[in-house]
């Protein structure tokens, strides 16, 4: 336990069978291939809140900053180490099976256990971290059952010849919504038949070269493989396939890179990429990019950009053609000691084409604003390769499109985020707005938008109050709109350096003007009374 003076004391703490699983052998090569250079803090219990995208915060807890009181810092390659243990709690829901608004609800109250390991490692060979989380409910009450689940999120690389070859690889396993459309709130206790599992693996070899003074060679293949399964989820009607046709996915890429030195004042890079998304049944896609592009650097914080190369054209009959469109962008990137900003506009095959990120970190103020174009599909977001880039990261399974949906589609994404830093409270925001033009004759697109706030006041020494406000519209292709709101209001206590208890209430509600059958609005309230223990 570490003491820090400041404005208000605090305790922190450091990290000291058409369905199956992922193929053994590359979930136990993923598994050992344990890294990531991203680290990741999350709240401990309440599994069912808003999951917020990482932020500077996050990072300073993974190097072993102060954390919060009730949080967990997630050890990093950076700040190795291990921290596990256990949240016991009970649950309380009034609408267990999220039942229509003016309809019979059933009430149940639930017992979790949640143990959990994450940790992180650092050598000169090998570095990783894991993230590792098995819940396991019992419910009560008018419905007796039980539910286990698992949530794992690891990643990492190997050095096989130090400077050239390496091999990273990830393992990611959780719940995810199967249909936005019908109800779904977040929270894997809810029996309403609407989730599934969806695990996801990638094995990925790559060459680096640095060619004397000439630039740097990046040649990399990737092996993704997503897997989708229903196993321990209740509620699940035997006479019903919710997963009728959502295939399992392989994925391989191949990707090569050669760039300039960095620290040139004219620079210049050629990438090329190759996606092939190959579902066990159905009409595959390829995802094609080559492209060369160049800077200019004007003085020490400005430069010109611009890129030009061909592209795949994704037609509405669903068929594409490899590197079939040309493409071109131009721009600028600026940076000073507290602001990084890129803004690019040219032409692809749909049209003009925007792209924009801004990123804002000072002592107190955070901001992160960004927009990005491209044509994607659901698995290639759970796998998180896009053919633009070398690097990819998953992104949050909560900004996905339905696993029902299989169509390519351009995606148009905008996010702002931003946190403040005040003496004793925490005040965040985030707001996210995506459309989708689906690559499909005569359909309509689908928009969806959200909002949240959430403010975390420090009430004692070692005692925190946040409320926390959402909202979300989703329109559908299909003429459906669903309105989603929720408020939360959590108080956390922490009581010695190993033990902390938390209580919290939470109220959702959904209105939709229903173009769907079975799709309706309803109202939930849950309450959580939670401890968690440190080994």
């Amino acid at each position: 336990m570490v003491i820090k003076s400041g404005y208000k004391r605090r305790r922190t703490l450091k990290a000291g069978t058409r369905r199956a699983a992922l193929p053994l052998a590359m979930m136990s090569s993923a598994l050992f291939i344990v890294a990531c250079p991203t680290a990741i803090a999350q709240q401990l219990s309440p599994p069912d809140g808003y999951a917020p995208a990482s932020t500077p915060e996050s990072a300073a807890q993974s190097q072993g900053g102060s954390a919060p009181v009730g949080t967990i810092a997630q050890p990093s390659v950076d700040n190795p180490g291990w921290v596990a243990g256990v949240t016991v709690g009970e649950l309380y829901t009034d609408n267990l099976r999220l039942a229509a608004s003016g309809r019979s609800k059933q009430a149940s109250w639930i017992t979790q256990v949640e143990p959990f390991l994450r940790a992180a490692y650092s050598g000169k060979r090998l570095s990783g971290v894991i993230d590792y989380t098995l819940t396991g409910y019992l419910y009560e009450g008018q419905h007796h059952g039980k539910q286990l689940t698992h949530n794992l999120d690891a990643q990492g690389s190997v050095t096989v010849l130090p400077d050239h070859f390496f091999i990273s690889g990830s393992a990611v396993y959780g719940s995810q919504i199967i249909s936005n459309e019908t109800s779904a709130v977040p929270g894997t206790y809810f029996l309403s038949n609407n989730r599934a599992n969806v695990a996801r693996g990638t094995l990925s070899p790559y060459w680096v070269q640095d060619v004397a003074d000439v630039g740097t060679a990046t040649l990399r293949y990737s092996y993704g493989r997503v897997v989708y399964n229903t196993n321990g989820i209740p509620s699940q009607k035997q006479s019903e396939n919710v997963l009728a046709g959502v295939p399992d996915v392989s994925s391989h890429t191949l990707q090569f890179g050669f760039s300039s030195p960095k620290d040139r004042s004219v620079g210049w890079n050629l990438r090329y990429s190759d996606q092939r998304i190959e579902p066990d049944y159905g009409r595959g896609l390829e995802y094609a990019i080559a492209q060369a592009g160049g800077y200019v650097e004007l003085n020490y914080s400005l430069r010109l950009l611009a890129d030009a190369g061909r592209e795949s054209q994704f037609f509405p009959d669903g068929s594409v053609d490899k590197l079939g469109a040309s493409f071109w962008d131009v721009g600028v990137s600026w940076a000073d000691a507290l602001n990084s900003l890129e803004a690019k506009f040219g032409h692809r095959f749909y049209g003009r084409s925007y792209q924009f990120s801004w990123r804002h970190t000072a002592a107190r103020l955070n901001t992160t604003v960004s927009y990005v174009e491209q044509p994607t599909d659901i698995n290639q977001q759970l796998l998180g390769q896009n053919p633009g880039d070398i690097v990819s990261t998953p992104v949050n399974g909560s900004i996905i499109p339905s696993l029902s949906q299989r169509q390519a589609y351009l995606m148009k994404r905008a996010t702002v985020s931003a946190e403040y830093d005040m003496p004793d409270s925490k005040l965040r925001v985030a707001m996210y707005d995506e459309r989708r033009t689906f690559f499909a004759p005569g359909t309509r697109g689908e928009r969806v938008r959200n909002a949240n706030v959430d403010w975390r006041f420090e009430v004692g020494a070692f005692t925190t109050l946040t409320p926390t406000l959402g909202w979300q519209r989703y329109k559908f292709r299909d003429g459906q709109d669903r309105d989603n709101l929720y408020e939360e209001l959590a108080l956390v206590h922490q009581f010695s350096a190993k033990d902390f208890a938390s209580v919290k209430f939470r109220h959702d509600t959904s209105d939709v003007s229903s173009a769907l059958p079975g799709a309706h609005g309803y109202n939930v309230n849950v309450i959580f009374l939670q401890w968690t223990h440190l080994l």
